[in-house]
């Protein structure tokens, strides 16, 4: 019995399959194109967010003018370290620039820092209307038609 026992276990252990070089090579193939997939797809979401920062950074700068101008009566002499006085939170806004600060209008700007980067500006005209506008169109954050 115990002889008959030995010769099955040998048996077993001679018979015992694994699996082939190209079972194994075809897994690795899968695995290595899912993470090819699911880099490009973060990558993507990590270039959405950095715009979404840019255009926030926009915002806050726009709402910043218009405490400047509640302070200083005009626009005139805003620049992004005044911003960044009024509200500390721009400290950290990406590529902050102040094109123009007139007494009764101001454009603001904000780049995202991501690798298609999108430039967000925030523009107030004399007359009181404010355009909000990006670049490049279709890109990122920046929706048809360059309007945000």
């Amino acid at each position: 019995m115990a002889l008959r026992r030995s010769i099955s276990v040998r048996r077993a252990l001679v018979e015992e399959d694994g699996f082939s070089l190209v079972e194994l090579l075809v897994v690795l193939i899968i695995l290595g194109l899912l993470a090819a997939i699911a880099i490009a797809a973060f990558t993507g979401q990590q270039n959405k967010a950095h715009d979404a920062d840019a255009k926030t950074a926009a915002r806050t700068a726009e709402i910043a003018m218009e405490t400047y101008f509640v302070d200083h009566r005009s626009y005139s002499g805003a620049n992004a370290a005044e911003l960044q006085d009024v509200q500390p939170a721009l400290r950290d806004a990406p590529n902050l620039v102040v094109n123009d600060a007139t007494s009764n209008s101001f454009e603001v700007q904000t780049s995202s820092t991501s690798t298609k980067p999108v430039t967000f500006t925030v523009a107030r005209s004399a007359n009181g209307t404010t355009a909000r506008t990006c670049a490049p169109a279709n890109t990122g954050g920046c929706k048809a038609g360059g309007v945000w």
